[in-house]
């Protein structure tokens, strides 16, 4: 990873002059006419870009829609800078926009707080007695977006497309894939054994001792090596048939007791709701037993860890480089973390007035009560790769950071749909 630049030059490049804005219509040079397109159409009608766009070195893969979502948060970021400096003359939620990119930009207050943003966080887990505590807890981590032991939201009927019902899904790994600690092939061992480096290591800098990291990351790998084991594989998840378990609560509690769904449903905030759809019976059918036998301390161990890898891009730039370097570098093959904001930026409107209404209603609405940690700041530096809110905030609020891939819409906005359950969207 390319060492990260200091904070004066972050600073200075952030707010530099974005470049002028391109032309983003399709274009002829787009094309490749060396290729024959009765051959290789593909080739034939994009050579001509790839060929003009490689892949950029902080990121994975590159397409048209990459180039937009640059776009989009180059727009972004314009908006937020433009509101950032403290003046009388912004309005209340000018302020509240400005203020928390702000926040997010205080790279120095990020570092000094440590790790105490994840404090509060950490002593509602550790005060945990009981499994039915366990599982209110983490029904409150479902409602902030945390990781949890299995995917709960909403989704299409898949009986009735006009109807949106709760849907519950397998879930639970911190690896891409069941097969990854499954398989016994040179690769897939060698991914355990970095993954168990990389859990060893953000729970040292949690606050872990070497010794007690290195023990909880065991105890990490091997719960999520049983739930890998209860995972429908890919291919199987494929099948339709497969997804498609429709139920009511009643029977979802005599399929999986365990799981204590009189605690954890309640605790998410979702609306009442009499049917669901398990996309994975298999999930929790055979989850059931694993919840019953791992000791309650194991179970706590395991979301302690959910709580660190949720909360990495608040936590200063040890926690960050280490995620890079297994997250982004390693396990999808980036070469470098994010450039600075405007360096790499060619869609910003310099000249454009603030945003409409309708913009600034949308932007509170996607940074009011809950804050999206995955609009990265606008790319603000490489400390900042996903980090929207600053350290300080986030202890200030006790909210634990939410990805902006659930709840994006608004509540106000689900009153004007009949959804059977609207809550909790990824």
């Amino acid at each position: 990873m390319k060492s990260l630049l200091p904070p004066l030059a972050v600073a200075t490049l952030a707010l530099a002059a974005p470049a002028p804005a391109q032309d983003s219509r399709f274009s002829v040079s787009s094309l490749d006419r060396s290729v024959d397109p009765c051959v290789d159409f593909y080739s034939f009608a994009c050579g001509g870009w790839r060929a003009a766009n490689p892949i950029p070195a902080d990121q994975t893969r590159w397409g048209r829609f990459n180039e937009l979502a640059e776009r989009n948060r180059e727009d972004l970021r314009l908006i937020l800078e433009r509101v950032q400096p403290p003046a009388s003359t912004r309005s209340p939620l000018e302020a509240k926009v400005g203020d928390y990119y702000a926040a997010c930009m205080d790279e120095a207050g990020i570092e000094a707080k440590g790790r105490e943003p994840i404090r509060p966080a950490l002593d509602r887990v550790a005060a945990v007695d009981s499994k039915k505590a366990f599982f209110r807890l983490l029904g409150e981590h479902e409602a902030q977006a945390l990781p949890a032991l299995f995917r709960f939201g909403a989704a299409p009927d898949m009986h009735d497309s006009q109807r949106t019902i709760a849907s519950l899904g397998q879930g639970g790994l911190g690896l891409p894939d069941r097969d990854d600690y499954l398989n016994e092939d040179a690769k897939s061992k060698e991914k355990r054994e970095r993954y168990a480096g990389y859990v060893t290591r953000l729970l040292e800098l949690a606050g872990a001792s070497p010794d007690l990291a290195k023990r909880d990351a065991e105890t990490i790998l091997r719960i999520e090596t049983a739930l890998a084991r209860a995972h429908l594989s890919r291919v199987e998840m494929r099948d339709p048939k497969n997804r498609d378990n429709p139920m009511s609560v009643e029977e979802l509690g005599k399929l999986a007791p365990a799981f204590e769904w009189g605690e954890f449903l309640p605790a998410t905030g979702a609306p009442s709701f009499a049917r669901l759809n398990l996309s994975s019976r298999k999930y929790f059918a055979e989850g059931n037993a694993l919840v019953e036998s791992v000791p309650l301390e194991d179970w706590k161990t395991y979301l302690r860890w959910d709580v660190v890898r949720a909360a990495v891009p608040f936590l200063g730039n040890a926690i960050v480089e280490e995620d890079f370097n297994f997250n982004r570098a390693y396990l999808q093959g980036a070469k470098e973390g994010a450039p600075v904001a405007g360096r790499n930026s060619p869609h910003s409107k310099a000249g454009a007035s603030f945003p409409s209404a309708s913009t600034l209603i949308g932007l509170s609405r996607f940074f009011g009560s809950r804050i999206s940690t995955r609009l990265r700041c606008a790319r603000a530096s490489p400390v900042s790769i996903r980090r929207t809110v600053s350290a300080s905030f986030f202890a200030r609020s006790g909210e634990a950071p939410v990805s902006s891939s659930r709840r994006v819409m608004y509540p106000a906005y689900l009153s004007r749909f009949s959804f059977d359950f609207a809550s909790s969207f990824r």
